[in-house]
């Protein structure tokens, strides 16, 4: 299918300390669009905010729209006093850092002052500029790349009262979460003993277990329907940073609901990177944290689950298709699919041929087009040029 849409997506550096210049960044950001159809940029989340006006006065050149990338439930702290997560025993989960200006710390969605602090950072930071829209990151809990505590969370006394109120068994809950760290019972070598997995939603032998997973992914459609409706009506369009749904499941993502919300979705289909958001990294941690057997064993059952191949580096293309088929069934939200285009030694190996094999198999896919992840500044030129190739050479 032709016409594939282009977004950009840039990380300017974190919160805290230097940011790019927009020196680095200026040429091939022309680069880019002297020579494929750029339909949006998405940019954050430094506090220099020169590099974002002198890059929107570039992109209004070219009638280019100008996202805001900030993250909603970590980093926040790095600027505001926030409250973390707490774990099933009521200790503050633990972060984990990747690289400078991302400490994947997570904070408490059912905490006001957290979504306070988030709306804090846009006022005072960011609001004068001028932004076409808000792009939203890290709109979840903790993933198993936290440990397996970090998705058991949270347990804070507001976390608490809304499991009263729908009347979720925690005695129970935290019993089964005993069971399955200690790889007793049925989950020595299947992950949450899950039963079967269809259209992005696990059905688990224990229901305990849809139980507290439905809970928490209402507990963020009720933030993502705020945070929606704050930015709508500042006449601002929204975006969403979203895992795959076999992993977006298990972080409190109902990924077909969340898309109903917003103007589109970028769901992070990174077959390479070992990383959190990677899905080779994210599936091994999942396999890891919650089963006992050998690896290689629990990891071929749960791959069988959910109609995966077993992977040496990448997953595969066909698999990535049925994902992001649930997500265009699910809603008419666009769908742009994060595909990576950086290279960074030991955690996203890409180049020019993995590169080629996305754009070309999953161009029949019925989404609206691709973002470019997660870093143009990083993104190698032979990387570039073969992105450009490839549209050139259809004629786009």
């Amino acid at each position: 299918m032709k016409n594939k849409k282009i977004v950009l997506q840039i990380f300017t550096g974190g919160f805290i300390g230097d940011s790019i210049e927009f020196d680095d960044l200026k040429h091939k950001l022309l680069l880019m669009i002297n020579n494929l159809k750029v339909d949006k940029v998405i940019m954050g989340w430094c506090l220099n905010k020169d590099l974002y006006i002198e890059t929107q006065k570039l992109l209004r050149k070219h009638n280019i729209e100008l996202y805001l990338w900030l993250p909603v439930f970590s980093e926040i702290g790095l600027l505001y006093e926030s409250i973390s997560l707490k774990d099933y025993k009521g200790f503050d989960m633990k972060a984990y850092n990747l690289q400078e200006g991302e400490n994947f710390e997570f904070y408490c969605p059912s905490k006001s002052k957290n979504i306070f602090n988030f709306y804090d950072v846009y006022e005072e930071y960011f609001s004068q500029i001028g932004f076409d829209g808000i792009f939203l990151d890290k709109i979840r809990y903790a993933s198993f790349s936290n440990g397996i505590d970090g998705v058991f969370t949270c347990f804070c006394e507001d976390c608490m009262e809304v499991y009263n109120l729908n009347k979720l068994d925690v005695e129970l809950l935290k019993k089964e979460i005993e069971l399955l760290k200690d790889g007793n019972e049925n989950y020595y070598n299947i992950p949450f003993n899950i039963d079967k997995y269809k259209n992005g939603k696990y059905k688990f032998n224990n229901k305990i277990w849809n139980e507290f997973f439905k809970i928490k992914s209402e507990i963020i459609l009720n933030r993502i329907s705020q945070i929606s409706n704050y930015f709508h009506s500042k006449g601002m369009k929204v975006g969403i940073d979203t895992f795959a749904p076999f992993i977006a499941y298990f972080v409190g993502q109902d990924v077909g609901k969340m898309q109903k919300l917003v103007d589109f979705n970028k769901p992070m289909m990174y077959r390479i990177t070992q990383a959190p958001a990677g899905l080779p990294f994210e599936c091994d941690c999942l396999v890891k944290e919650s089963t006992k057997d050998n690896f290689n064993d629990s990891k071929t059952n749960f791959l069988n689950i959910i109609g995966a191949n077993n992977y040496d580096e990448k997953f595969s293309i066909d698999f990535i298709k049925n994902e992001l088929d649930i997500l265009v069934n699910q809603s008419n939200c666009d769908i742009y699919c994060g595909i990576e285009i950086n290279r960074k030694m030991d955690i996203a190996k890409v180049y020019p041929e993995y590169i080629k094999e996305n754009l070309s198999k999953l161009d029949d896919c019925h989404i609206e087009g691709y973002v470019l992840s997660w870093d143009l500044v990083s993104a190698p030129y032979d990387n570039i040029e073969t992105v450009i190739d490839f549209f050139s050479y259809r004629g786009e």
